[in-house]
């Protein structure tokens, strides 16, 4: 397995170089904190190595989405048009507003289609894959026997196609039983696992490592800043 470099250079520096290709990811966190930031630095860093990327934008219009990028510096519209930056989106289309011919529509009832769009990635050589940010009353939604083989496939699509999967999940304020389940069903099948939160009392976001399979890492509260040009750690 080789590492991923994510961009924050003092980041990998803490976590051996990178996030190990075949591998499951979360980002955990309340909305604002920095989860969807990291991804898309995340993937720009792949763009710039030559590697081809793929997002799902969950609910979110491309457009939107593309308008993000750029306001960091990062223009993927040229990695779109050369087929290297690839976008679906899982949440079903609203007529009456237009598809983007750009992005591949499936639906998340469908296991067989989600099948299909992940080997249809896998044949597009794409080496790293973001989702979200979704709410983990998402997974509420879905009866557990459904979400199980959903998480077993994804674990062994990514490690046998050596992708880096990650998923951004926004972290529930309030949670019933049945998100709880679900979530707990999420991270315990995840290979690496990274909070975020904003300290109001420091007025600052902080990113902690929960856990990272096959490497040594700190396990305090790191805090960081989002800028121009993406995140920078704060920790000396």
């Amino acid at each position: 397995m080789v590492k991923l470099k994510t961009g924050i250079k003092s980041f990998d520096d803490l976590i051996g170089g990178g996030i190990e290709s075949g591998s499951r990811n979360i980002l955990y966190g309340l909305p604002g904190t920095g989860k969807t930031v990291f991804a898309m630095q995340f993937l720009w860093q792949g763009l710039k190595e030559g590697e081809t990327v793929a997002y799902d934008v969950m609910d979110k219009p491309f457009p939107r989405l593309i308008a993000y990028f750029k306001s960091f510096g990062w223009n993927i519209e040229p990695y779109i048009e050369k087929g290297k930056f690839i976008a679906i989106q899982a949440f079903p289309h609203f007529e009456p507003y237009p598809k983007d011919p750009r992005v591949i529509y499936f639906s998340l009832d469908d296991f067989e289609e989600m099948k299909r769009i992940d080997r249809l990635i896998s044949k597009k050589h794409v080496t790293r894959f973001a989702a979200g940010d979704f709410s983990e009353q998402l997974f509420s939604l879905y009866d557990l026997k459904y979400m199980e083989p959903v998480e077993d496939w994804t674990i062994n699509w990514c490690h046998y196609d050596n992708i880096v999967n990650i998923d951004i999940m926004t972290a529930a304020t309030q949670k019933d039983v049945t998100t709880q389940r679900a979530t707990d069903l999420d991270l315990n099948k995840a290979h690496n696992i990274f909070y975020f939160r904003f300290n109001e009392e420091k007025c600052q976001r902080e990113l902690r490592i929960v856990k990272m399979e096959g490497c040594q890492h700190p396990l305090e509260w790191i805090p960081f800043k989002i800028t121009n040009k993406g995140i920078e750690l704060l920790r000396k």
